[in-house]
């Protein structure tokens, strides 16, 4: 469909149900013009809310189709892969932020595929655990044939994006990670079921810092005598089949989790890959690439040994050299957090004059301001959320408040300043305490303006140095004067 001019794109999403009425006039006197442009119109329902960039360039190209997948309404695309898209997608009627997997439309005629997919979905709603990222319901779209299934939306990211990042955790860190993973996993095999792909993408870290795993696609249903339900046949990934296959044991071993769980935990402690690079299939299966592993060292992590021996436990070539349980893993991992985390020790309730802990949100998109930021915020005392999407910073006000923001709107967008008076207007409604450090762009500085009489934002304009944005911060997150009330901007 050809658009003509902004009132055609209007109409088509208000049609489609992307928008109401009352947005469409909004956005249109805020034109100023009898016939806008499509390009402006689009931009304009993007700064204030209405539809998100992704929606945007759907219907820039006139399509009619794929905002809507069983009555969830998709927002954008998460993540893509061969077998499917994974989209963040809001419930029917406006309400809870929910994941919405699709199986790709050329598996839709592929028995085995939808069968796999299904399976993913079934096993999904029998395991609730924190630990594990809920599944809400598999099914099929009546309108387009599709095959979908709806997860809660986990406010975060995997620990492949995040390592991307940060290239590698402290070790307090990185065991608060595996406890929470050996966790679910400890779960999931209680009730009989193995992962089977454990990896950097599976496990997600939530805003509140929980890890879950994920994608169950794969797990394995097995029995006490060793026989898998009904004899099926379960697919594996290259890694674990060349695992089993060096090691002699039969699919479906928990110790094969433990395995590449202890995967995960080298790569994210060291920054380094446990198992070499390989391409192709048979490279992959090769048992000289597991005989390569290199057993970590105590200069690899100087003053946590505990810690090294615990990862070289977990990625033992033989399997009767791992921790052969889940529950037997939780056990040692709990033993040396204890040992390592001050946090995991009993300590008693913060007296008089104990300074609480603040949390800082970060809208930044700029992946090396990113790093200068967490880590200048976490040497003064903050916990540290990331996004670079401001209505991430919304929705975790809205469950989790937090103390403090920054919104870079130089990196982000002039419409991340909507998201800011959101903000403002939530934290007046529910008398939480905010403030908000905005950084503009010297092309944004007239913005400047509309928070000026706000005495919880602190607006900066290019060039800003860290000490600069620093006292803001500090300054935005003093206690309010007795009686204090936020004010919305």
């Amino acid at each position: 469909m050809d658009l003509q001019n902004g009132r055609e794109l209007c109409n088509l999403a208000q049609k489609l149900g992307l928008v109401t009425s009352d947005q469409v006039r909004e956005a249109l006197e805020l034109l100023g013009t009898a016939s806008p442009s499509v390009e402006a119109t689009s931009q304009q329902l993007q700064r204030s809310s209405a539809i998100t960039a992704w929606q945007a360039g759907k219907l820039v190209k006139g399509e009619t189709t794929g905002y809507i997948m069983g009555g969830y309404k998709l927002l954008y695309k998460i993540s893509s892969g061969s077998f499917g898209r994974v989209y963040r997608a809001e419930e029917p009627g406006g309400g809870r932020i929910v994941a919405v997997k699709i199986l790709r439309r050329r598996h839709s005629e592929d028995k085995q595929r939808i069968d796999l997919f299904n399976r993913e979905g079934k096993v999904g709603l029998m395991l609730k655990h924190p630990g594990i990222v809920e599944v809400l319901a598999v099914n099929q779209d009546k309108d387009t044939g599709q095959y979908y299934l709806v997860m809660e939306f986990v406010e975060g990211g995997n620990l492949r994006e995040i390592v991307k990042i940060r290239k590698k955790f402290s070790p307090q860190e990185a065991m608060k990670i595996l406890q929470d993973s050996v966790e679910g996993l400890a779960f999931a095999y209680s009730k009989g079921y193995t992962h089977r792909d454990i990896k950097l993408t599976n496990i997600l870290i939530s805003g509140a810092g929980q890890a879950k795993l994920v994608d169950f696609g794969l797990a394995q249903y097995f029995q006490a005598d060793g026989r898998d339900e009904a004899d099926e046949r379960v697919e594996r990934t290259v890694d674990y089949a060349g695992l089993e296959k060096a090691t002699d044991v039969k699919q479906g071993d928990v110790r094969s989790d433990i395995f590449f769980l202890g995967c995960v935990m080298y790569e994210i402690l060291t920054g380094m890959k446990p198992l070499e690079l390989a391409r192709g299939q048979r490279a992959r299966m090769q048992k000289s690439r597991f005989d390569a592993l290199k057993p970590l060292t105590v200069a690899d992590l100087p003053g946590f040994p505990m810690v090294v021996d615990l990862v070289n436990t977990m990625t033992a070539l033989l399997p009767e050299n791992r921790f052969q349980t889940p529950a037997q893993l939780l056990e040692a991992v709990k033993r040396v957090r204890r040992q390592i985390d001050p946090s995991q020790q009993k300590t008693t309730s913060a007296g008089p004059g104990t300074k609480v802990q603040q949390t800082l949100f970060i809208v930044e998109r700029d992946e090396k301001l990113q790093e200068v930021l967490r880590a200048k915020f976490r040497e003064l005392g903050y916990r540290v959320l990331m996004a670079i999407d401001p209505d991430r910073a919304v929705e975790r006000f809205r469950q989790v408040p937090f103390e403090v923001a920054i919104i870079d709107a130089g990196t982000v967008g002039e419409s991340s300043l909507q998201q800011a008076r959101s903000l403002l207007q939530d934290s007046a409604r529910t008398h939480k305490r905010l403030g908000i450090a905005v950084i503009l762009s010297e092309e944004q500085a007239p913005f400047a303006s509309a928070f000026e009489k706000d005495p919880h934002v602190k607006t900066l304009v290019r060039p800003v140095t860290l000490k600069q944005l620093t006292a803001a911060v500090q300054s935005l997150g003093d206690p309010e004067p007795s009686g204090a009330q936020p004010q919305a901007g």
